[in-house]
């Protein structure tokens, strides 16, 4: 025997001690397997447990911490099939934060261990570490940390404070001359980042626009002048990022009547526009243009709102946790029944001077504020006006006030809101939220490409995770059939990148012949 050949075969015989060690050892540590591992927030994952005694009950936790390190938590328990698998993506939880089959649910029924959480912004949530465990007989099997990136790492930030303006600017390092969007927040004030990274993430150039509530600006919503929204506008089209001619608005809530109103009183400045939750009346107080108010409903006094509740006109509640403030009764009352119909009529957003296409987005059980009627007050005057633009109106029958981000904690828990210092109820259900969140998220991404165009190409790195997910997924099955558990071990455990996994695939099914 050559010195090359007793090489080899001291090489061959060690790998397979090694794969035989490994077998036994993987016959009885269940494996979880998560793909993608690294992923957007708002991309779904399949997530499977593996090397299970067949039909044993296990439970599947999820946790994550904020950037306090306070802990939100999930769980749900499943029974494994007979070949000790569980799969989320096809198998339904027994019991849990969530119930049935959903391959999110361990993500979105995530919840705060401690309430006095919920008073944080909701900025301060750190969502990109999850760490999910596998508790059979009460002890913890096997651990992983998943990420869930807010923004890809290929987005450029620009903290902006030109020309009066406040903001941040978002994009993605490769773009040029493409499709924008300005977003606005709603009552809590603030620059709303969250929103615009994420879109940024898929292509766009994105201007998270603050209006009050941050250093150098108003510090309430009162009286913010038309015009510092179409300077951010005219200001956002001369970025060398942007295409002038394909621009979006984006808000939510009181932003969502904010955007309303720019479109219908600056038509030519965008080609879209998304409003989360909105009404179609301005509120009395809040906007002027041309150093004059913007007529709008005034809302009740403290006295007037106690007088109401007496004599059962409305609902009061106390604003604490335990007996939220639900406002959508006082909002009626104020605006559809105090108000008169000349007041109504001056506050209604001339919404038939919009010349681009709107997508609106409400919840049937919004407690704010009744978005869906709003929504609809807004589709019934641009019929009437005999409007030509493009609408959609998407309504979900179990959500609130908070529909948004996709695979984001979803709960009805009570809202802490950062400026009036209340406890609120947003409406809808845990599991109408997360449905809801998830169906307008994909109904917003559709609707932007629709109306601006295709955005900026995916980044290398995206492109390399979603290959990477195609050629482990199929590298999998494939080994299945000649190496079984061993090939999905070293995936596991070494999480190497694709062409290595492929090398070690070959290594085995040549030396397995």
């Amino acid at each position: 025997m050559t010195k090359h050949s007793l090489q080899t075969s001291l090489l061959l015989a060690s790998t397979v001690i090694l794969l035989g060690i490994l077998f036994f050892w993987t016959r009885s540590t269940p494996l979880i397997i998560v793909i993608p591992e690294t992923a957007l927030i708002d991309e779904p994952v399949e997530i499977s447990v593996t090397n299970l005694t067949p039909n044993a009950r296990i439970t599947i936790e999820a946790a994550c911490k904020n950037k306090d390190n306070d802990l939100w938590k999930s769980y749900a328990t499943f029974q494994a099939n007979d070949k000790g698998i569980v799969n989320l993506t096809t198998q339904a939880s027994i019991e849990g934060s969530y119930k049935g089959i959903d391959p999110m649910g361990l993500i979105w029924s995530m919840a705060p261990t401690d309430r006095e959480i919920l008073k944080k912004l909701p900025n301060t949530f750190n969502f990109n570490e999850v760490s999910l465990s596998v508790i059979v007989d009460d002890k913890v099997q096997a651990k992983k940390t998943i990420h869930r990136l807010a923004v890809l790492p290929n987005v450029e930030k620009r903290t902006i404070r030109e020309q009066g303006l406040v903001g941040t600017l978002f994009y993605p390092k490769s773009v040029h001359h493409g499709p924008g969007i300005i977003v606005v927040a709603g009552s809590g004030g603030r620059i709303p980042e969250g929103l615009a990274q994420l879109f940024a993430s898929h292509g766009y150039a994105v201007f998270a626009l603050g209006y009050f509530g941050v250093e150098g600006l108003p510090e309430k919503l009162k009286n913010i002048p038309l015009e510092y929204f179409k300077t951010a506008m005219q200001w956002f089209k001369r970025q060398p990022q942007v295409d002038n001619n394909r621009i979006a608005i984006c808000g939510n809530s009181r932003g969502g009547e904010l955007v309303l109103l720019l479109a219908s009183t600056f038509p030519q400045e965008m080609q879209a526009v998304i409003a989360y939750t909105p009404s179609g009346i301005a509120a009395a107080g809040s906007w002027t243009y041309k150093n004059e108010s913007i007529p709008g409903i005034k809302q009740p006094s403290d006295e007037e709102e106690r007088e109401a509740a007496q004599q059962g006109l409305i609902v009061a509640h106390k604003g604490t946790f335990e007996d939220p403030e639900e406002s959508t009764s006082q909002i009626m009352w104020a605006f559809l029944k105090k108000a008169t119909p000349e007041e109504i009529a001056a506050a209604t957003i001339p919404v038939e001077n919009i010349r681009c296409p709107i997508l609106l987005i409400s919840g049937e059980d919004d407690r704010v504020w009744p978005s869906t009627l709003f929504s609809r007050m807004v589709t019934e005057r641009l019929d009437k006006k005999k409007s030509a633009i493009v609408r959609k109106h998407l309504q979900f029958p179990s959500a609130g006030h908070g529909v948004q981000n996709p695979y984001w904690p979803s709960s009805s828990f009570p809202y802490f809101h950062p400026r009036a210092k209340v406890w609120s109820t947003l409406g809808g259900t845990a599991e109408g939220n997360a449905r809801a969140n998830e169906q307008a998220w994909a109904g917003v991404l559709e609707f932007l490409k629709k109306s601006l165009g295709t955005p900026a190409s995916l980044s290398p790195w995206q492109h390399s995770v979603e290959q990477a997910f195609v050629v482990k997924k199929s590298g999998q099955i494939e080994a299945k059939d000649k190496a079984g558990v061993l090939i999905i071990l070293e995936w596991q455990k070494t999480n190497v990148h694709e062409p290595v996994y492929a090398h070690i695939m070959r290594s085995v099914s040549s030396n397995s012949r």
